[in-house]
């Protein structure tokens, strides 16, 4: 059975005013909102057991501050934040209601660069940690099985006479291993697309009864990476730590034309 190297928390930024107007932001630098800051300070709460080693995040501040304010709890882990996790650029779009919208204007960013550029920052993000933990496990498991065959040999020793007249057992080495767990905060659009986009191409497979549907501000999606490079989208846009019933229910940044 293939074990997990990497354990990935993706987490939707809190909500802003923008969100709660309808108002497309695109790339548009819109700040948390006091309800938006409630939203991140419970998530924090919901993930302050996790052993976080690795954070990125947008850029843009709603999802920075996000982020920031879920590391509170984790003071030895550096943010990184990075262009690469921005949501789509909307062009004209950007700053204009919901409301009546059709198809997306011709200066929006391409959708085929949009999926692009959310798995390129996967394959040498993630992908990256996840390598490196794999390896750490093949040398752990060498060195295990190595351990293991000195014990036997003794044991084998000692039932033949050599060393004792009573057989004598060892316990195996545990391996003690732990999966990296990252954490990114980013925007719906590209949670959406960049999950989306990695089950369709087979890396993911979604676990029993997880569906792609809406991606709610301040929500975890999991993902599950495995040594021989598959994966499994655990949960997906889960907001029970937020008890929270008021909660946006559309996504002015997602293109619907």
């Amino acid at each position: 059975m293939s074990t997990v190297v990497a354990r990935v928390y993706i987490v939707r930024h809190g909500e802003t005013d923008a969100n709660r107007q309808g108002i497309v932001q695109g790339q548009l630098d819109t700040p948390l909102n006091d309800a938006g800051v409630e939203q991140a300070r419970l998530t924090a709460d919901a993930l302050e057991d996790t052993p976080f080693e690795v954070a990125y995040s947008s850029d843009l501040q709603r999802a920075r501050r996000t982020a920031e304010i879920i590391l509170e709890k984790h003071p030895g882990v550096k943010l990184e934040t990075t262009p690469a996790l921005r949501e789509r650029y909307m062009g004209d779009w950007q700053g204009v209601s919901i409301a009546g919208r059709g198809v997306p204007p011709e200066n929006a960013e391409p959708t085929i660069d949009f999926t692009a550029r959310s798995a390129k920052w996967w394959n040498e993000a993630v992908l990256r940690h996840a390598q490196r933990k794999a390896s750490e496990l093949q040398l752990k498991l060498k060195f295990a099985q190595a351990q293991n065959g000195h014990a036997n040999a003794r044991n084998g020793s000692a039932v033949n006479g050599l060393a004792s007249a009573e057989p004598h057992t060892e316990p195996d080495v545990e391996l003690e291993f732990e999966p990296v767990h990252i954490l990114a905060v980013s925007h719906g659009g590209l949670i959406g697309t960049l999950v989306t986009n990695l089950l369709r191409s087979r890396k993911l497979r979604a676990g029993e009864g997880v569906v792609i549907w809406r991606c709610f501000n301040a929500s975890i999606s999991v993902v599950d990476l495995y040594e021989d490079g598959k994966g499994v989208l655990v949960s997906y846009a889960d907001t029970t730590h937020l008890n929270v019933v008021d909660m946006v229910q559309e996504n002015a940044d997602v293109a619907r034309g």
